[in-house]
């Protein structure tokens, strides 16, 4: 891993002395020196560029994001667990009176919508009639057995479709002002660390729990591929926004060196230059940048911490 360095100031002072030179910038061509100005930059670099190998950064994980200008959002844990959404359950009731014949499904199989799941011997004729799913789902339970004499109104089973589920959770009274319906929620179970389950809220109840001084809300969770189980264990963040408009890089992204921050701009596909910027408001994942960065441009997120390792190791060599 190398770094382009620049010129060490010791020795560019000490040259520019030797020849006499009032200043220290390169020459124009009028033989008069140049310097840049803070003007020319949004933000002040520091050093050289920090040049990392594209399969270096794979293996670190680091992820690159741009600067982006939207609403600055605080952020509000909560804790809860995984219910049934009740308009996503359906009832396999027989489609005429007669004697349950066979069940073709058991509890907890998924079933695709029509594909048959039981089969009924008509009393009216006596020949067997197919039973198919009114939805896709998964079989949450078996109402009735083989040999039952059955009719319209028997529930055979129940099919539930898991791929958006309810997520119940409790927020402290002193949160309620923060929460109201179609806000944003990102659910997480310990069963999938690195699995994000995203969702909304659906419903603020009205009324505080007396014992516990909470309420209740509750919100639809996407779960294409059936991973949250009814009655799991799962924690909950919220995200409410507290600006009409901001410039903001997640939380990762910000680094400190001495009493400055600092961000990693991404200027080519393996070199970086590390920004100081000034920052405004904090939430749990999100920095407002005031200074020193534009929207649009690339910064560094995930993995920022080993830039800043690199631009501190070649801090100390070039002061050797």
């Amino acid at each position: 891993m190398s770094r382009i360095r620049p010129w060490p100031i010791t020795a560019l002072l000490a040259l520019c002395l030797a020849l006499g030179m009032v200043g220290c910038g390169r020459a124009g061509p009028s033989g008069e020196s140049s310097t840049h100005t803070d003007e020319e930059h949004e933000g002040e670099e520091r050093g050289g560029a920090i040049h990392l190998a594209q399969a270096t950064q794979q293996a670190l994980d680091m992820t690159v994001m741009p600067a982006e200008l939207k609403p600055l959002e605080q952020t509000l844990e909560v804790t809860g667990h995984i219910a049934q959404d009740t308009d996503r359950l359906a009832h396999v009731n027989a489609p005429e009176a007669g004697t349950l014949k066979e069940l073709l499904v058991t509890i907890g199989q998924q079933v695709v919508a029509e594909t048959p799941v039981a089969i009924v011997a008509s009393n009216s004729s006596g020949t067997p009639v197919q039973v198919a799913a009114p939805r896709s789902g998964l079989v949450l339970g078996l109402h009735a057995s083989v040999g039952a004499s059955v009719d319209p109104l028997t529930s055979l089973m129940t099919i539930a479709d898991l791929s958006q589920v309810w997520a119940t959770f409790d927020v402290y009274e002193q949160d309620v002002a923060l929460v109201q319906v179609g806000q944003r929620l990102e659910a997480q179970s310990v069963a999938y660390p690195d699995r994000v389950f995203p969702g909304k809220i659906v419903f603020v109840s009205p009324q505080v729990d007396q014992h516990t001084r909470t309420i209740k809300l509750r919100a639809q969770v996407e779960n294409p591929d059936y991973a949250l189980r009814l009655g799991m264990f799962v924690t909950g963040t919220l995200y409410i926004p507290t600006a009409d408009e901001a410039l903001v890089v997640p939380h990762e992204a910000i680094q400190r060196l001495e009493d400055e921050r600092v961000v990693f701009v991404q200027t080519g596909p393996e070199t970086f230059e590390a920004r100081d910027v000034q920052i405004g408001n904090e939430t749990g994942r999100q920095v407002e940048i005031l200074a020193g960065l534009n929207a649009g441009e690339q910064v560094v997120a995930a993995g920022s911490f080993h830039l800043k390792a690199e631009l501190l190791k070649d801090t100390l060599e070039d002061s050797d």
